[in-house]
């Protein structure tokens, strides 16, 4: 069975690269399964390695720091991640980041890791997926719901790096921790 009938002879670890991208994603539930926490676990492998590489290099300035969207939330009910990263010798700062598309939440958190790490910030961390429904007609956002791969974030973290971004100021932000 196909994820989709556009791309019928698609093999789906390439459908899964390419859902993000897709301006019109296949509707239906992912869930967690063996082959994605096994990615998981090596996209968490790897920020563990990068975090102790780190430690003891202190040559970056502040003026080496590409900037990076706080708060990147597609509209509608998408799978999210919160992340934290630091600038060195600087406070972390947490990132909210939902996609239209994102099969699981590794597929969520692959494109801001890459944009942090690509601007210079190190001890990159997902604290927890969920996920986010933004309603742009009602002016409301939910943030809700847990991962398998990542487990749950402080979704209170979350709403806060949410309301701290000028577009969404207006919006009734509201999270539970219930639902996946």
């Amino acid at each position: 069975l196909r994820p989709s009938r556009k791309f019928p002879n698609l093999p789906l670890s390439s459908y899964y690269r390419m859902a993000s991208r897709d301006p019109h994603p296949p509707v239906g539930p992912f869930t967690t399964n063996e082959e994605d926490q096994r990615e998981a676990a090596k996209l968490k492998a790897r920020l563990d390695q990068n975090r102790e590489r780190e430690r003891g290099e202190d040559s970056t300035t502040a003026d080496d720091f590409g900037s990076v969207p706080r708060v990147q939330i597609d509209e509608g009910a998408n799978k999210y991640v919160l992340i934290q990263a630091r600038r060195r010798a600087g406070d972390a700062e947490n990132f909210v980041i939902s996609q239209r598309g994102a099969s699981y939440h590794r597929n969520a958190a692959e494109p801001l890791i890459y944009q942090l790490e690509s601007a210079g910030y190190d001890d990159i961390r997902v604290k927890g997926g969920g996920r986010i429904d933004r309603n742009d007609e009602s002016k409301e956002i939910k943030i809700y719901g847990f991962s398998y791969s990542f487990g749950q974030p402080d979704h209170g973290i979350s709403r806060s790096v949410v309301l701290s971004d000028a577009r969404f100021q207006d919006y009734t932000v509201t999270t539970s921790n219930e639902g996946y």
